[in-house]
């Protein structure tokens, strides 16, 4: 406690020089955007969605946790959850900063850019060998399941689709429905979901790789259930959806 007390006076003194020069907006820079954050002496990175006052950090999965940034002697601090970050501005896309900890850590963030164009996200989905599958007449179809009560082969979808509306997505298979609400980073890179879209399957994230009005690939991941009933997370890559004419 006392070493971080005596790292953050060093800091704010440091950080005092700048009182000549005027002070960048911190808040709005931050807000709505997306950004890597990278350990300079560690390497590691991490993407960073800064909502309202809410943040993302979609390796580890933290969602819609508190950040606000706190000033003092025109020095700013960004408090992430219990994290504290002394921080300055470079330039528009830049910031530098040093996470106060047990052992500090140099850090930059850098803005992302917007990857995709939003509105190509909305409408039908089909995976692409499901897709094949179903235009390909020479291809023998599988007899379908017996239905469950109160259905009928009528009721039967096929080849399973997702569909897109704003903020929601919902999975169709088989004789199953699913809805879940989904989060889209302001970098429109990664869609953080809820959704149920088989019988042992749970799609927690998708991140965008390629998004055009007919094609989009993904790498998702997923949460399955063994045979031993235990929950297990893996990543599918590569996946490509071919948006239904």
């Amino acid at each position: 406690m006392k070493k971080t007390t005596i790292t953050l006076i060093l800091i704010l003194t440091l950080f005092s020089c700048r009182k000549n020069i005027e002070r960048s907006d911190i808040v709005n820079t931050l807000r709505g955007n997306t950004f890597v954050m990278t350990s300079i002496g560690e390497k590691d990175t991490l993407t960073i969605d800064f909502k309202d006052s809410t943040y993302t950090i979609f390796e580890y999965r933290d969602k819609n946790l508190p950040w606000r940034i706190s000033s003092f002697e025109n020095n700013d601090l960004l408090i992430f959850d219990r994290r504290v970050i002394a921080i300055k501005q470079i330039d528009k896309n830049i910031l530098k900063g040093l996470l106060i900890s047990e052992k500090d850590y140099e850090i930059t963030f850098e803005k992302s850019k917007i990857q995709w164009n939003k509105e190509f996200l909305n409408g039908i989905w089909i995976e692409e060998k499901n897709y094949n599958l179903l235009s390909n007449d020479s291809i023998v179809k599988p007899p379908l399941p017996s239905p469950p009560s109160r259905m009928s082969e009528n009721d039967f979808q096929y080849p399973p689709f997702y569909e897109i509306k704003d903020d929601t997505i919902s999975a169709s298979y088989f004789y199953q429905v699913s809805k879940s609400k989904i989060d889209i980073s302001n970098s429109t890179e990664f869609l953080t979901l809820e959704l149920r879209s088989d019988l042992d399957k749970v799609e927690k994230r998708w991140r965008i790789k390629k998004l055009t009005d007919t094609i989009m690939v993904i790498d998702r991941i997923i949460e399955m259930k063994n045979k031993k009933f235990n929950f297990l997370m893996t990543t599918e890559e590569n996946i490509k959806l071919i948006k239904k004419r």
